[in-house]
């Protein structure tokens, strides 16, 4: 199967941005916070992506937003910028509301075209936006992308908010879906979330019953999203991890 995570890099970025790290974790429970849970890393080729996957069984596998390049003088490149929207209940009718809105805005206000926009439900709590660097206009050095992808995280979370106020500062509505501040600038623009989960990957964790459950992150089209349920959406997810 072929792999699209690398989708958002041109041709000649393809060529200069060849490494970045790939991460996995075992199952997590329900009561566990993923920041402490020891995940094993490795900086690789991203060419070497399927091998990765396919020692952890293709589960819970991840890797780093930032892409480098080992030629001196070029640097790394953070991408694709990364909307990540979560309900902590897994409530995902709510969720996928929220997930709507963003659509709208990003198609209307911030005009992305479709060709750089990829839309992905995670498997568990939420969905995903990918979008092109390029198409926002985000270059530069790594603290001028962080701070310009920060730039339009806060812009779509405060259209989503219209004003309201939650105790939570990331939350964009009542029933307490959030916009994960991926690009954090409390000490200085820096990725607070620096993984994404892989395409096509499994989603395995362990319910407050002890059942272990698992679906997979699957892509959506705009009009799939527009039309099918959270409930759907879920049962696709389901069906594709057996």
């Amino acid at each position: 199967m072929e792999r699209s995570d690398f989708w958002w890099l041109s041709p000649s970025q393809r060529s200069r941005y060849q490494h970045t790290e790939f991460g996995h974790h075992r199952p997590i429970r329900d009561d566990e916070d993923p920041r402490f849970v020891n995940w094993g890393t490795n900086i690789c080729l991203i060419d070497e992506l399927e091998n990765w996957c396919d020692r952890f069984q293709n589960t819970n596998v991840y890797r780093a937003l930032k892409t480098v390049s080992t030629s001196p003088g070029i640097g790394e490149i953070i991408g694709p910028v990364l909307v990540d929207i979560d309900n902590s209940d897994e409530n995902l009718e709510d969720a996928l509301t929220v997930t709507r809105k963003i659509l709208f805005l990003l198609n209307g206000e911030l005009r992305i075209e479709t060709d750089s926009l990829r839309i992905f439900f995670t498997g568990r709590k939420g969905f995903n936006f990918e979008i092109r660097p390029q198409a926002l206009g985000i270059q530069g050095s790594t603290i001028d992308q962080v701070r310009k992808s920060a730039e339009v995280l806060y812009r779509i979370t405060e259209a989503l908010r219209a004003g309201k106020t939650w105790q939570i500062r990331n939350q964009v509505s009542d029933t307490g879906t959030v916009v994960d501040q991926i690009y954090g600038d409390r000490f200085g623009y820096r990725l607070k979330h620096p993984y994404i989960r892989l395409h096509s990957s499994l989603n395995m964790w362990i319910s407050t019953d002890g059942e272990t459950k698992t679906r997979m992150k699957i892509e959506l089209t705009s009009n799939e999203l527009n039309k099918v349920s959270a409930t759907e959406i879920a049962y696709r997810a389901e069906k594709l991890a057996t």
